[in-house]
């Protein structure tokens, strides 16, 4: 697949394209609304299968990636899983930007420097309601994944946003979609794992 095809594909609201390269490649940029899955060979396409269930049916698949080994054994997992992937593409994201497609980047932020400055941001919480009993960053806004889209158009573009979840993962996806919606946004590296394990306050609801 080339990059004009996969831009074209990807622009259907029934299309979602996930991003299977680390997270620090996800961050110095990826194609508008990839989301973050980095690849792994245990337990990979599983999580990928079920988060799909979850969302009902009707939604295709592709891939990105920047290396065709590593994009064929996700294709191959996915297969195993009984996912079927409808696009693929291994050429990374220099390929996208030689074609003269726009890259998103997210910036990151570790748990000190927010701990630091935590007067300046409007920290959100991108988890689900279970897990907030572990304990919550004092201030933040609870918004869980699933409903970040329709919460973003209550959100004051004039903020300056903190994205955490439990590790970084989905806080890096939020961040994603938040920057490409023209907020000043952050992840939160490592998630509440390492602000916990940092001896930051929490709260518990």
């Amino acid at each position: 697949m080339t990059a004009e095809e996969l831009r074209n594909w990807s622009n259907s609201d029934d299309h979602v394209v996930l991003d299977i390269r680390l997270e620090r490649a996800y961050t110095e940029g990826h194609i508008p609304g990839a989301l973050l899955a980095p690849y792994r060979q245990q337990g990979w396409a599983k999580m990928v299968a079920t988060w799909l269930k979850q969302q009902g049916q009707g939604l295709d698949v592709a891939i990105f990636g920047d290396n065709t080994v590593i994009v064929n054994a996700a294709l191959e997992s996915l297969k195993a899983e009984g996912v079927t992937v409808q696009a693929a593409f291994d050429q990374g994201i220099a390929a996208w930007r030689s074609a003269g497609y726009p890259v998103v980047a997210v910036k990151s932020v570790t748990a000190d420097e927010l701990a630091s400055s935590l007067d300046q941001w409007t920290v959100i919480d991108v988890r689900e309601p279970y897990e907030h009993r572990s304990g919550i960053i004092p201030g933040a806004q609870l918004i869980p994944l699933g409903n970040l889209e329709r919460e973003a158009a209550n959100l004051p573009k004039d903020d300056q946003y903190a994205i955490i979840c439990a590790s970084g993962n989905r806080s890096q996806s939020a961040a994603a979609y938040l920057a490409e919606q023209g907020f000043e946004v952050a992840n939160v590296v490592g998630g509440m794992s390492v602000w916990m394990g940092g001896g930051h306050p929490v709260d518990r609801p």
